[in-house]
């Protein structure tokens, strides 16, 4: 496709078999094609976000349809047109990875040290859990970075490092390699 259109889509759902599968049958069948997804579960609810391509009739024929997709499925849907994921060849990508005891101000504390360090966080995945060796309560905290390429590798790992060691957690921050 020549200069493909773009359709963000948000559901919410009851978490049922085939949720996932009816959608993207949907989808396709009126000629979409999924660029990016995330399924997860969040409380007792299913969320889906997607982007989806296709050219401006196709989309037009997508957003049509998903009123009434919504109903059927019992899905709770909002969409809206975007564009294409940005790229900043001025940033390098990284991962930071966080295990924590559960603490009600830790993802506040790590997103202002990125802030404070001009690092971006774009994706960011946390669950508090309940440890089955000891008992205690954790979080676990997954992040994707946006690091300024002439920002020192080694002093925001540093940075980081004594971060963690503040909030008492094990911290890792690497560079994704794809």
């Amino acid at each position: 496709m020549a200069n493909p259109e773009y359709l963000s889509i948000s559901v919410l759902a009851p978490p049922k078999p085939q949720i996932s599968l009816e959608l993207f049958r949907a989808i396709r069948e009126r000629g979409g094609e999924v660029e990016d997804c995330r399924i997860a579960p969040l409380g007792d609810r299913l969320t889906v976000s997607l982007v989806v391509s296709g050219n401006w009739s196709t989309l037009g024929r997508l957003e049509t349809a998903l009123p009434g997709i919504a109903e059927k499925l019992e899905l709770q849907v909002r969409f809206e047109r975007c564009g294409a994921r940005a790229q900043n060849p001025e940033f390098r990508p990284y991962a930071a990875d966080v295990i924590a005891p559960q603490q009600p101000e830790l993802l506040v504390h790590l997103l202002e040290f990125f802030q404070a360090q001009d690092v971006l966080v774009p994706e960011m995945n946390s669950q508090k859990y309940q440890s089955g060796h000891t008992g205690a309560f954790m979080c676990s905290v997954q992040m994707v970075l946006h690091v300024p390429v002439n920002q020192h590798p080694q002093a925001l790992r540093e940075s980081f490092m004594d971060l963690c060691d503040d909030l008492n957690a094990d911290g890792m921050l690497d560079p994704i390699k794809t």
